[in-house]
Order: C-alpha cells, then structure tokens, then sequence
C-alpha cells in the first residue's frame, strides 16, 4: 500500500512542478507580448467608447485607436500616464485612485463655467460629457445621485471600478486557458511527460520513489520557496517595487536626492520586465534539474522513440505502443494544465496521509 501511496505523491510531484513551470511561461509570455496592457486598454475602451469584445477577444488583434475618442482622452491624462514606465508601453494595471481622480477631472473639464469646486464642476460637467457609445456616462451619473460630495463620489467610482476589473479579471483568465493548455501540451512532448511509463518507472524503483517523496516533503515543509513562483504575478511585483521607489521619494531630504532616487527608479521600472524574464528562465532550469537530479528519466534520448514508444510498452505491437504512449501524453497534459494550486492541496494531501500513516520505529 505503501508504494502505491509513494508512487501517487510522486506522480503528483511531476504535474505540481510542471504546472509551476506552465504557468511561468505563460506570465512571460504575457509580460513579453503586453497582453495584461491590451486586454486593460480594451476593456477601458468598451467602458468609454462601446468598444465591442466579441467572444473570446483575440489579445494580438490590432487596436482600434481611430475610434476611441474618449478613451484615448483618458490614457493620455497625467494621472495615467505617470502610470506608464514611457509612452509607447501602456499601463498593466491602473488604481482604483487614479481611474477616479483622471474622470472625475476629465468630466469637470466639460463644465462650461468653472466654479473651482470639483464637485460642481463635474456635476455640470456630466451634463455634456456623454461617451460615444460606452456605459460611462450612466454609471458616473448613477454614481453621482448617490453622492454627497467629492470624498463620496470619488469612494463611490473606485469602489465600481474595482468591481469592474474584477469582471475584467476574469475576462484575461478565459483568455489564458488556451495557451496555458498549447503550453502544457508543449512541456509533454519536449520532456517527454508519459504517465504511463513513469508510472511503471517509479513503482519498479525503490530509490527513485523515496528520493521523490522526500523532494515532496521538503517543498510541503516550505511552501514559500515554491508558492511564489505561481501567486506572484509580474504586475505584483510591479507594484512592489515602484511603491518602494515612491516611498523613498517621499522621505528624501533633498532636491538632488529625490532627483538621484527618480533617476534610479526610471532605469530600473525601464529594465523590469527584461529581469522578471531572465529570473523566471532560471527558475525554468532550476525545477527541471531538481527532478533529473533524483533520477526521473524525462526528455529523450538517442533511439528513445524506438525504445519507449513503438516497443517500450508492449513488444511486437507498435500500434498498440504507441497509442499507449499517446494516452500517457495526453494524460500528462491534461494533469499539468489543471494548475499548481490545485496539485499543491493534492500534494500536501498525500504527504500527510503517508506520515499518520507510518509507524514509529522501536
């Protein structure tokens, strides 16, 4: 029973770890392609011009900017474009504040006569700000009635718009689920991921399975050293960082030292995405030897499709091989796309159940 339960939390181990590699290279890529920046500026742009997102919006789809009047207003105000690490890259992510305070001083501008009040003057500035064909105007105007003043009011749209992107959210992540599957499929076949030989592998090897299982549990002792590779996102880190700069500028003494610190900031927010993508290829090749080093026979070798495949299940019957072969893939990639959080609570599941279950030695 025991090595049935070994087998399983090492089986487990192989789709956790390549889940977290799934998902790295499915963050570099969208970090790469600025697919976090296109799907935010297309959802601004149905918000404020009736910009249409048909059905499973293609990311790589060339932008409509001719026709967005309205959002193009709003991503060249200053409160959104300090957002911006220059001008050619749009924002990831935009706070809450900043969507708030850029419409409410959009939506003022509008005001015929000025009464150096923001809150008048958005209130008569709504009366002639109407979007070309977006939701905008009657949210802000719903927003509005409910609002006893610019505290409120300003409450009251970052309250809506993080409903919003909450909804946008999960726009992004229905985009992610093909290619995280192309991915895993991907990882298969480059690293050779049948299950059903590795199965038979790991059961048949006493050494290789405990060598697994105690893999296993030093990353279910300490799950921080794995966790952050799939709960932090680039835009997270982002964020960390730059709050960290801002910080730093707001306790500087001195002109030339906030001068030096924005300096430093520039270089290094200019240069983060090209250090995200070369420490997540270092994790890439961290986790993979991790698994070669405990003598997990991944990849493929001289001769091995022969071997493995065409005679490595059943002698004399390739077809028969091979299919065998393709069900261990196919099942390989349908265990790895479900996702590391999900073979994390699996792994740590097993691990528990194989320690209440060993007995203490006299």
């Amino acid at each position: 029973m025991n090595t049935f339960l070994e087998t399983g939390i090492s089986l487990v181990l192989i789709f956790f770890i390549f889940s977290i590699i799934t998902y790295v290279i499915q963050e570099l890529i969208a970090v790469n392609m600025k697919y976090r920046s296109k799907m935010l500026w297309k959802s601004m742009s149905q918000l404020m011009d009736g910009f249409i997102l048909e059905g499973r919006i293609k990311l790589m789809k060339a932008l409509p900017t001719q026709t967005t009047t309205n959002t193009n207003t709003f991503y060249n105000h200053s409160q959104i474009q300090t957002l911006q690490k220059n001008l050619n890259r749009r924002p990831d992510y935009i706070p809450a504040a900043n969507f708030a305070l850029a419409v409410m001083d959009i939506v003022a501008k509008k005001a015929a006569i000025k009464q150096n009040d923001l809150f008048k003057d958005f209130q008569t500035g709504l009366q002639t700000y109407v979007a070309n064909d977006g939701n905008l105007y009657q949210v802000l105007k719903n927003l509005l009635a409910t609002s006893a003043d610019i505290k409120e009011l300003q409450k009251n749209i970052e309250d809506w718009f993080n409903n919003y992107m909450n909804r946008v959210t999960g726009w992004y992540e229905s985009q992610t689920v093909v290619s995280v599957r192309l991915i895993a499929v991907a990882l298969t076949l480059i690293f050779n991921i049948n299950v059903i030989k590795l199965a038979k592998v790991i059961y048949k090897d006493g050494k290789l399975r405990s060598s697994m299982v105690a893999m296993s549990e030093r990353i279910v002792d300490h799950p921080e050293k794995v966790t952050p590779y799939y709960t932090k996102t680039f835009e997270q880190l982002n964020e960390s960082k730059k709050a960290g700069f801002l910080k730093r500028l707001s306790e500087a003494s001195t002109d030339s030292l906030r001068k030096s610190i924005q300096t430093e900031m520039d270089t290094e927010m200019g240069t983060l995405a090209d250090q995200y993508t070369k420490k997540n290829r270092t994790v890439i090749d961290s986790l993979t030897m991790d698994l070669k080093s405990v003598g997990l026979p991944l990849g493929w070798k001289h001769d091995s499709w022969k071997q493995d495949v065409l005679r490595g299940q059943i002698n004399g019957n390739a077809i028969i091989s091979f299919f065998i072969a393709l069900m261990g893939w196919i099942i390989g990639a349908c265990c790895i796309s479900m996702g590391a959080p999900f073979w994390f609570d699996m792994l740590n599941k097993l691990v528990n159940v194989r320690r209440s279950g060993v007995k203490p030695s006299k």
